[in-house]
């Protein structure tokens, strides 16, 4: 990471606004590779100088954010469990923290959480009946869906005044709600596993998603 800094550094020079690691707190027992770059403002061809930059290390990080300096100011109202995670979890590696001074309203991030829940949940059921029903599409599909639902589940606690950090996470809200959720855990759990036990995995997954969206409401109010 050093050394990716070092060349934005010396490319940009005072264009560099921060450099940081995100994906650090409650994902970080899924991965811990996502990297945000700020600059002044950003340009076309500020994009291809860090393309060809982000090239060498692409098998390291997941492709970069890259943004101005104003764009998480700016989404605090609508990306509010986003920048609640930055805040509170991103990893300044160069330049400033742009998040210390932000601030978010519980009303925006109600918002924020209801449309996510529904909307990911039509996107879930949408690619299980578009896509090949073969082990490394419905693979794909669970376990990169997970990642988006757990931070829901974190800010749901949020509201409750609970800000769980870590892979308790799921019995946590298990607790708090009364409902269980087996098959988010034994996807958190089990890395991989056989088709026939995902397939029936993931069947009961949509169904505590179901379950998550009919609850919404009343955690919500």
């Amino acid at each position: 990471m050093d050394k990716f800094v070092e060349i934005l550094k010396g490319h940009f020079q005072d264009r560099l606004v921060s450099v940081g690691l995100h994906n650090v707190g409650i994902t970080s027992f899924l991965e811990n590779n996502g990297i945000f770059i700020v600059l002044d403002r950003v340009e076309p061809d500020d994009l291809l100088d860090i393309k060809r930059v982000y090239v060498k290390y692409k098998k390291k990080y997941s492709t970069p954010m890259v943004v101005n300096r104003g764009f998480f100011k700016r989404a605090s109202d609508v990306f509010c469990m986003e920048m609640l995670e930055f805040k509170e979890n991103a990893k300044i590696v160069y330049g400033e923290d742009l998040f210390a001074g932000l601030k978010i309203k519980d009303d925006d991030l109600r918002r924020q959480i209801e449309y996510e829940l529904r909307s990911k949940l039509l996107v879930l059921k949408g690619a299980f009946v578009d896509l090949p029903l073969d082990r490394k599409v419905v693979d794909n599909i669970a376990y990169r869906s997970m990642y988006n639902f757990l931070l829901i589940l974190r800010n749901l606690l949020r509201l409750k005044g609970k800000l769980i950090n870590d892979e308790t996470l799921i019995e946590e809200f298990e607790k708090t709600f009364d409902v269980k959720l087996e098959a988010f855990k034994i996807l958190r759990d089990t890395p991989k596993m056989g088709f026939d036990k995902l397939l029936n995995i993931f069947k009961q997954y949509l169904k505590e998603v179901e379950e998550l969206v009919e609850i919404s409401d009343t955690i919500l109010s």
